[in-house]
């Protein structure tokens, strides 16, 4: 059955492409118009969950338009996410990786969270945050992220099954009090 349902996806493909003029840049031009589609609505899922928190503001307490909730706006919006132009931070904008977003909204079944940075903020050079990529939770379930919240391990964890690659949290060095999880 698949395989018929594959072969048929692959010659209504031929015939589209030699009737239609269909050509690779175009098909991957589909590609990237489904992927914003895609992109969008799960940022506006995101935004209309009670489970998950988005912060409007930095901890630095640089003000600018790269908040975690902004981010989160924009890409709802079909925009780029901004990130800030402070500290180590490289400016301009970035499109939010599509399973990162996938898995903000798979943790909030087990979880309720606070997310404090997408994007936007001051991270270590070549961050999985400036490429739009990452996420950091300081509060989980109404308690701040810290080496005493009973959920913070569960939470890691949940995140790497997830598939993020790069998950970071109390007892790493400069993760005391916020969990990091990044996707490929």
């Amino acid at each position: 059955m698949l395989r018929r349902y594959t072969w048929s996806l692959l010659l209504t493909a031929l015939i589209a492409a030699s009737l239609f003029g269909a050509t690779p840049a175009s098909a991957a031009q589909a590609d990237a118009a489904a992927a914003a589609s895609t992109r969008a609505s799960l940022a506006a899922q995101i935004l209309r969950s009670h489970r998950i928190s988005l912060a409007t503001f930095h901890s630095s307490g640089f003000v600018d338009h790269a908040t975690a909730r902004q981010n989160i706006v924009d890409t709802a919006s079909g925009k780029a996410a901004r990130r800030s132009c402070y500290g180590g931070a490289p400016c301009g904008s970035v499109y939010l990786n599509v399973s990162m977003l996938r898995g903000m909204l798979a943790l909030r079944n087990s979880y309720t969270f606070r997310v404090s940075e997408i994007a936007g903020g001051s991270h270590s050079p070549g961050s999985k945050h400036y490429a739009g990529k990452a996420v950091d939770v300081d509060i989980i379930d109404g308690q701040g992220v810290s080496a005493a919240n009973p959920h913070f391990r569960g939470f890691m964890q949940r995140c790497r099954a997830l598939g993020a690659t790069e998950v970071l949290g109390p007892g790493d060095p400069g993760h005391a009090t916020h969990i990091h999880c990044g996707w490929p």
